[in-house]
């Protein structure tokens, strides 16, 4: 099963985890009470109230969680990562710091001011990562286990495209993009300077950029650039972000530079065609009605972990 609305939404504060390392969390528990133990991992008062703070902030202060709430949140959280162990389907350091990038991207703004924000808020930046680890996790672990299992009838879409024909004329055409990623690679532990440096060889070829035949080969010949064909992706499987500027990118030019984890990444529109509205329609129809089932079937998986658990509420 396709996370679609995560993928579409790919927003700021939308992926990732929750569990402590043994080590964090008996340092947390010396200073803290212990409020639940989980498969023999403590979950404190520290922690709940880093969670309650977490929540606000991600849903920009319009849901408070209470301590029960947020205790439940944490043991489920617990359940899903241990869960993700068990299957070797955690994410790695590596994938949770893209995710971080990505919220920060999303967000405007750079990793600095986004952990800033984070802390001023009283949220360490390890919950964060936590909370991160624990969203990966869990979107693996609940595709590779339903994927197959979740099937929307063409009925069902029928039955909701009429029902919502009347909001047809607020709905965007959907258009489909033939794309290729350029990426000028920017070396490992390269200098402010140096990356600067490269920011600006970016946007001069964007600058340039004028035929995706000539331009993208001549991408190829350039040093530590890369080429990747994506092919064709319409505005309902993108993200809203990279949907927008590339609704804003003309045929044959480059979207401007955005810095990624290992350099700087612009995308050529190679195509476009206009798919017109029923097909923007459709897909968040189908979409949601399988996020519906999902959400079922997400119900059934973690009542399952509970049900195997030993849960020690103090």
């Amino acid at each position: 099963m396709k996370h679609v609305q995560l993928k579409k939404t790919l927003s700021i504060f939308a992926l990732a985890v929750f569990v402590l390392s043994a080590s964090a969390q008996i340092q947390r528990a010396v200073a803290s009470t212990i409020k639940a133990v989980v498969n023999g991992a403590v979950i404190t008062d520290f922690d709940i109230a880093q969670r309650q703070r977490l929540e606000r902030l991600l849903s920009g202060g319009r849901r408070t969680l209470g301590s029960t709430a947020a205790l439940n949140v944490l043991i489920d959280d617990k359940l899903k990562l241990f869960e993700a162990r068990n299957r070797n389907m955690t994410p790695s350091d590596g994938q949770i710091e893209n995710a971080i990038q990505n919220m920060a991207r999303n967000a405007k703004m750079d990793k600095k001011r986004l952990v800033s924000i984070f802390s001023q808020a009283g949220v360490n930046i390890e919950t964060l990562k936590d909370w991160l680890k624990v969203q990966l996790s869990w979107r693996d672990l609940v595709e590779a286990r339903f994927n197959t299992q979740v099937h929307v009838d063409e009925a069902e879409i029928y039955q909701m495209l009429n029902d919502q024909a009347k909001k047809d004329g607020t709905v965007q055409d959907a258009i489909q993009f033939d794309l290729t990623r350029v990426l000028f690679i920017t070396r490992a532990k390269a200098s402010s300077a140096a990356k600067n440096q490269r920011l600006v060889e970016a946007k001069r070829f964007q600058s340039r950029f004028a035929s995706c035949e000539k331009d993208l080969e001549a991408a190829r010949n350039l040093t530590d650039v890369a080429v990747e064909r994506i092919g064709r992706k319409s505005t309902t499987d993108l993200p809203e972000p990279l949907a927008k500027r590339l609704r804003d990118t003309e045929v044959n030019k480059l979207t401007p530079p955005i810095q990624v984890g290992d350099g700087y990444e612009m995308v050529a529109v190679c195509g476009k065609k206009d798919l017109g509205k029923q097909a923007t329609l459709r897909t968040e129809v189908q979409t949601k009605l399988r996020d519906e089932k999902s959400k079922v079937m997400e119900r059934k998986y973690i009542s399952e972990l509970r049900a195997t658990a030993i849960i020690d509420k103090r």
